[in-house]
């Protein structure tokens, strides 16, 4: 078995996950996903139509399926790395939402999920075009591509998920709705199989630990909280820790009733929220292009900019950051006893 196959980091306080097997197929990575629907409001049994990607490839070559080089547990010398910090006035706890009970219900959803085979050093995408580009953290797979000048101490992060960040995968897409998540024909024909829910397909190609889930931009009717629902309900039962991203635009109306819809199902279900509309209050225009639903950002990511903590994309990716680390410390690698 060659190095990329089995050479997958030990967790500190943790048991080993399984070897990844070599004859894993590398899901797509260096290419945004295609479209095959518009961003248009559709209903669930409506048809999506054909639409060609408008999305430049970001040309980065690293594969989720390399595995870390080296066998060496992953530690952490805090559980709370960064107390009492704020962005744009916030409190990063109002942001990362992950209190004492989410934490106690994702550990035994990660032990469960490590009983089954997920790969703790793996995330996966599931959401919309919000996502689906090159701006959406991909840069931490590409050294020299960003500089995290005050939060360097992030690092770590990026190395523990590192080719997971390049991944696009097969469960983002273009103008995705909550419930074409479990519409085969939103899936990929060239790597999911017949009548295989992107979200069935993605876990199977990628088996991640952790799931970063942004949906609801395209969302306008009342369909939409029961998608979700289904969608966190299936992640847990699959042994995978949702993420639910809250989004920064309004495309569904001044009530933002997705984002609430969000905050509610997160509280129901005990998941981590990252709450980005909160610090998207904070940035001019809400942290979006002119047209009021995709994320703006600086060609660079370097956090010794001012500029980088104003706009849409590097906040964004920055509090991306602080949630995979507060679940590293708090629930996949925490300190021996489980205390922090």
């Amino acid at each position: 078995m060659g190095l990329a196959g089995a050479a997958i980091l030990l967790l500190g306080a943790c048991a080993a996950p399984p070897a990844e097997p070599a004859a894993t197929p590398p899901p797509p990575t260096a290419a945004p996903p295609t479209s095959t629907a518009t961003a248009t409001l559709a209903p669930p049994t409506a048809t999506p139509l054909p639409q060609p990607p408008t999305l430049t490839p970001v040309p980065l070559e690293q594969a989720a399926t390399d595995a870390p080089p080296t066998a060496e547990p992953t530690t952490f010398p805090s559980a709370t790395p960064t107390p009492g910090l704020e962005l744009g006035g916030i409190p990063l706890e109002q942001i990362v939402v992950v209190p004492a009970p989410v934490v106690d219900h994702m550990r035994a959803v990660f032990a469960r999920g490590q009983t089954i085979g997920r790969y703790a050093h793996r995330f996966s995408k599931l959401g919309d075009s919000v996502i689906a580009n090159g701006d959406f953290l991909t840069r931490f797979d590409s050294p020299g591509s960003y500089t995290l000048g005050p939060y360097e101490s992030l690092q770590p992060v990026i190395d523990h998920y590192r080719g997971s960040w390049v991944r696009f995968g097969v469960g983002i897409r273009i103008g995705l709705h909550a419930w074409g998540v479990f519409d085969p024909m939103w899936a990929n024909k060239e790597w999911c199989e017949p009548n295989e829910a992107m979200i069935d397909c993605e876990f199977r190609l990628n088996n991640p630990a952790v799931v970063l889930i942004h949906l609801g931009s395209n969302d306008t009717t009342d369909s939409y909280p029961q998608f979700l629902r289904r969608v966190i309900e299936e992640t847990l039962e699959a042994g995978i820790i949702p993420v639910i991203m809250t989004k920064a635009d309004r495309f569904e109306g001044e009530d933002n009733r997705n984002n609430e819809t969000m905050r509610a199902l997160a509280a129901e279900f005990q998941v981590p929220l990252l709450d980005f509309d909160i610090i998207a209050q904070t940035l001019p225009n809400r942290g979006l292009k002119k047209d009021n639903v995709h994320m703006d950002g600086p060609l660079q990511h370097d956090y010794n900019l001012s500029e980088a903590m104003e706009k849409g994309h590097s906040v964004h990716n920055l509090v991306v950051l602080f949630m995979l680390e507060t679940l590293l410390h708090e629930v996949i690698a925490p300190p021996v006893g489980g205390q922090g």
